[in-house]
């Protein structure tokens, strides 16, 4: 099997009965399986690749090209009318090939037992589509049918196991329980061999409050795996009050704004403020005026100054953020960015790649138990 063709589009479904099935998202491929012997499948992409059809096509009039791009495509089968419409950049490619196989490689098949197969699939298909789309607010799948364990090998009856959402292998509660309390990693992938896809946070909570357990093993999951994160890249707080959303920022995005679907702010990342409708001179400019003509402004600032100049406080090396320290040990995090700082150095505690980089950063005890100031107060 070859692909020979694919392209974006948007489907909508006719059946013989005027009902309609719309689908925004999907992709379309012409698949060769033989010589002369090709199907169109469709999958959609918003509900995880499953199949909306893989028909053959077994006539060369099955297929309408459409004249202008704002027109669908139309594919027919045997009970239902497809309207197909396709990304405009690749629409133009797609139809080339599609007419190449129609014209000159489709071999006609009288012999419609597969066709009927195909499209019994499709059925099942889209049925078991629908019934998982029925449970999509649920925390995870129930298994639709009886499935023997992988690990306990008991026989699960239906509904009674999970079915996970990303990859939809099955496995039973207590097993999947037993996996989350020994995960040590901050991510609990799938446990069928040869599978890479990754468990959701609420498949997680979910069978955790099945079984009654203590909701504390996921949030140490959770803690773990933000500390991962943060300790191997550069990340973003949102800025607004009361606002958890964070990201992770390459260092080619530095200057972006983004949007937060937290707060439904855009959020400058150059400036670390919220200043839509402006741009970032504009921005600075305004700022410079406005600390120009306010006295209060002027003071805070010489202030500050004054502080760092006595090391009562600090610029944080990772973001810039002016840092106090009112009491406590040497060792301090910045709220804005997640750096770990030494105060006494006033430098990253550790190198560049993170926690446990003894590369760089203070190198306190590193260098034959010496410490990294002589009034260090030993607590990191």
């Amino acid at each position: 099997m070859s692909v020979e063709v694919y392209s974006e589009c948007r489907i909508q479904f006719n059946s013989l009965t005027n009902k309609s099935i719309n689908f925004d998202r999907c992709l379309i491929e012409l698949r060769q399986y033989d010589i002369g012997d090709y199907n169109l499948r469709a999958i959609d992409l918003n509900n995880r690749k499953f199949e909306i059809f893989n028909w053959p096509l077994t006539n060369r009039n099955q297929y309408v090209f459409a004249l202008s791009i704002e027109q669908p495509d139309i594919l027919n089968g045997k009970n239902e009318i497809c309207r197909i419409w396709l990304n405009r950049n690749s629409r133009d490619k797609f139809h080339e090939i599609l007419r190449t196989c129609l014209e000159e490689f489709l071999i006609v098949n009288d012999n419609d037992t597969n066709y009927s197969s195909q499209l019994n699939n499709q059925e099942k298909s889209r049925k078991f589509l629908h019934e998982l789309s029925t449970e999509d607010e649920k925390p995870y799948y129930r298994n639709d049918e009886p499935f023997e364990c992988i690990t306990c090998f008991d026989t699960i009856e239906k509904n009674e196991g999970i079915l996970f959402r990303n990859c939809l292998h099955s496995l039973c509660k207590p097993c999947l329980l037993r996996l989350i309390e020994t995960n040590t990693e901050p991510i609990v992938k799938c446990p069928h061999d040869d599978c890479t896809a990754l468990l959701e946070e609420r498949e997680l909570r979910g069978v955790v409050s099945d079984l009654n357990a203590d909701q504390k093993i996921i949030d140490r999951l959770h803690d773990v795996g933000m500390r991962f994160a943060e300790s191997r890249n550069k990340t973003f707080h949102c800025i607004t009050p009361d606002c958890t959303h964070w990201w992770f920022i390459e260092p080619e995005h530095a200057n972006d704004i983004i949007f937060c679907n937290g707060c439904k702010h855009w959020i400058c990342l150059a400036c670390s403020v919220i200043h839509e409708g402006q741009t970032c001179s504009e921005y600075q400019d305004m700022k410079k005026l406005k600390e120009a003509n306010d006295s209060t402004v002027r003071q805070d600032i010489e202030h500050l100054e004054l502080m760092i100049k006595n090391k009562e406080a600090m610029y944080c090396p990772g973001c810039r953020v002016i840092i106090q320290k009112a009491a406590g040990c040497d060792w301090i995090q910045c709220t804005q960015c997640k750096i770990e700082i030494c105060w006494p150095t006033q430098g990253p505690r550790w190198g560049p790649k993170g926690r446990g980089d003894t590369t760089g950063g203070c190198r306190c005890r590193v260098d034959n138990g010496k410490l990294c100031v002589p009034n260090c107060q030993n607590c990191h």
